[in-house]
């Protein structure tokens, strides 16, 4: 697997992930402000409130997915890595992780790579450690086979 591509791809989900979202607040927005007064004025407000409960998730949402797409932007592609760190690809005898952003199991190029931050446990586990280093995670023990 291929540290440009998985970075193409990751952009390209978050990408589309980013049109969704406003897409979405689009809708509810425009559903917001079409909605007119009723007579029953209580159930009224309370419609209005959930849907401006529902924009700021949304909105929460969409501000987390820029994030993310800011954050991958910093991961240099040409970069040489001889310890894990941001913006790796770590390779294991068990699985490949790429150090960025918080995402999960990915599919790509008939494998599964996941990416994870830092901040989280693996990324903590694996942050500074070096080809053939082995590290105990959740009782399982990984053996790192290639940092890219």
């Amino acid at each position: 697997m291929r540290k440009a591509a998985l970075v193409a791809h990751l952009n390209a989900t978050l990408e589309l992930r980013a049109a969704q979202l406003k897409a979405e607040l689009a809708a509810t927005l425009e559903a917001r402000n079409s909605d007119t007064k009723s007579s029953a004025g209580d159930k009224h407000e309370v419609g209005r409130a959930m849907v401006q409960q529902e924009l700021d998730q949304l909105e929460g949402r969409l501000a987390t997915v820029l994030s993310m797409q800011q954050e991958l932007a910093r991961v240099p592609l040409d970069r040489i890595y001889q310890r894990a760190g941001f913006g790796s690809l770590v390779h294991t005898d068990r699985d490949r992780f790429f150090i960025a952003i918080p995402l999960g199991a990915v599919e790509l190029e008939g494998g599964t790579c996941y990416v994870v931050s830092i901040a989280s446990p693996i990324g903590q586990a694996l942050m500074d450690r070096s080809v053939d280093e082995v590290i105990n995670f959740n009782g399982k023990r990984i053996a790192i086979t290639a940092i890219s």
